[in-house]
């Protein structure tokens, strides 16, 4: 059976949004506004439950973006200013590095919702990548960049210690930054480093997850990397440009565009994934959207998520 699991973050309903407004407002309460949090996680859980995806996710409904709760979560970061992300018409708040990065040890429950997730159910958590995390960072505590993606990594592999502990198997690495702009041998070293810190004792299965650029240029080191997976968004790679190789790992095919509102047929995708196993030939294929489909109005959404699902009934 080929794995079918979201990658990242899904947009909130419309009552949410409205809500979250009324509270920045003075018109809501926050007690409303966790409410209405809990019932967009519920739908998006089962939402992924009806469709036959397995590992499941919350939805990450609480985050504002992929770094903010770590704010909270770790010692050392503080919030920045408002930063486009990527070359999206969202943004970001950039973390500010003031001092040592901890794990703090509390809170994870406000954005890992796991006791909402089915039980019997995989369960994945999704991250920040070291080396996107530290990137994309104001670094003011640290000697050298190498340093600051050591600390975070360690951060990272206590978060990740937790949430095994609470239940999670599945343990993703959100990098976009590895293959949005040019990477030197230098540093895909360091984020080799990171992610022996990281992933390698995660006691769970490990995902690497690249997206909004060409993984064609650096999928060789990225196959030396300790983890499981691999993924690719292949609306931006080529198929061409990472076959050819010994590919060696599982591969999470980004096969569903998370940034286009188009929806994608069953047919097309039979045929995408059909081209991926030849050419590639990965250990495992699992189908997934190439990054977040929180870019999406929440309708469009959903339709990508049962798009999914119809497309393993064609591709097994």
């Amino acid at each position: 059976m080929v794995e079918v699991s979201l990658c990242g973050a899904f947009p909130r309903s419309e009552e949410l949004v409205e809500i979250t407004r009324a509270v920045d407002r003075g018109r809501a309460s926050q007690a409303e506004l966790e409410q209405a949090l809990r019932r967009d996680a519920e739908a998006t859980v089962a939402l992924q439950k009806q469709s036959g995806l397995d590992p499941v996710v919350d939805g990450q409904l609480s985050w504002q973006d992929l770094f903010r709760p770590f704010s909270e979560l770790f010692t050392g970061i503080q919030l920045g200013s408002l930063t486009r992300w990527f070359d999206n018409n969202t943004f970001y708040r950039k973390p500010i590095v003031t001092g040592e990065i901890t794990f703090r040890g509390s809170r994870i429950d406000h954005y890992f919702r796991e006791g909402l997730l089915p039980e019997g159910s995989l369960k994945k958590a999704i991250l920040p990548g070291p080396f996107t995390f530290a990137v994309m960072s104001q670094n003011t505590a640290f000697h050298s960049f190498h340093e600051l993606v050591d600390s975070i990594a360690h951060a990272l592999k206590d978060a990740v210690s937790e949430l095994r502990r609470v239940g999670y198997s599945t343990f993703q690495f959100n990098e976009p930054s590895l293959v949005s702009r040019g990477i030197s041998k230098d540093e895909l070293k360091v984020a080799r480093n990171a992610f022996e810190t990281c992933a390698r004792s995660a006691g769970g299965k490990t995902v690497l997850q690249t997206y909004f650029g060409d993984a064609g240029q650096i999928i060789a080191g990225l196959l030396e990397f300790p983890v499981d997976r691999i993924g690719v968004d292949f609306y931006a790679t080529s198929i061409e440009a990472v076959s050819g190789l010994d590919f060696g790992k599982e591969l999470g095919c980004g096969c569903v565009d998370g940034r286009n509102s188009l929806l994608e047929s069953p047919e097309e995708l039979k045929k995408l994934v059909a081209r991926v196993r030849q050419d590639l030939s990965p250990k495992e294929l699992s189908l997934n959207p190439n990054c977040d489909l929180d870019f999406l109005p929440y309708p469009v959404a959903v339709k990508k998520v049962r798009l999914l699902s119809e497309a393993r009934k064609v591709v097994v």
